[in-house]
Formats: C-alpha cells, sequence, structure tokens
C-alpha cells in the first residue's frame, strides 16, 4: 500500500512542475536580456537586485520574484551570490504570463 502511495505523490509532483520545467531548462540569460529572479520564500527578490544593482522592469512584483534587466554578464554572478535561488529567462515568463 506504501510504495502505491508514494508512486502517486511522486506521479501528481512531476505532472504539476511539468508546465514550469521549460523555463529552467534554457540558457542562461545574458546582458541586455528580462530575467526573472527567484528567491527562497524567506528572502526578498527585490532586495537581491537592488543590491546587485540591476533595474527592475516590471511594474508588479511577485511574492518570490522581481523581472529585471541584466546590463553585464557579472549580473547574474551577483544575483546568485546575494541570495537567488534562479536567475531565468524573463522573456519566456512576459509571454507566459501576458504581460
Amino acid at each position: 500500500m506504501i510504495p502505491d502511495t508514494a508512486f502517486i505523490i511522486f506521479a501528481m509532483l512531476i505532472v504539476s512542475c511539468l508546465p514550469i520545467l521549460p523555463l529552467f531548462l534554457q540558457e542562461r540569460p545574458q546582458p541586455g536580456d528580462v530575467a526573472l529572479v527567484v528567491a527562497a520564500p524567506w528572502g526578498n527578490a527585490a532586495e537581491i537586485a537592488l543590491k546587485a544593482e540591476v533595474q527592475e522592469v516590471a511594474p508588479e512584483r511577485a511574492p518570490l520574484g522581481v523581472l529585471v534587466s541584466l546590463d553585464s554578464p557579472e549580473s547574474v554572478d551577483r544575483l546568485y551570490a546575494l541570495g537567488a535561488w534562479f536567475v531565468i529567462d524573463g522573456k519566456r515568463v512576459l509571454e507566459l504570463c501576458a504581460i
């Protein structure tokens, strides 16, 4: 009984993650691109972006993320060093959210 339950939970997790999986499998954002900075639930993505000296580009903020414009190749490294969990292509996020 327990192996069946574990299999069902595992299958549900996989199915629920499939829609966002392509966002994490893409190439690293380049300078001049819009990027989504995702922080921990106890972190603050906007504060990380401010400390990394990157410009926010969207008028709205998500609870765990913020859209920024990358100005140099080091921008992504600075964001990760300051606590960002993910820095992903923001253009795709903008398309998905229809902003």
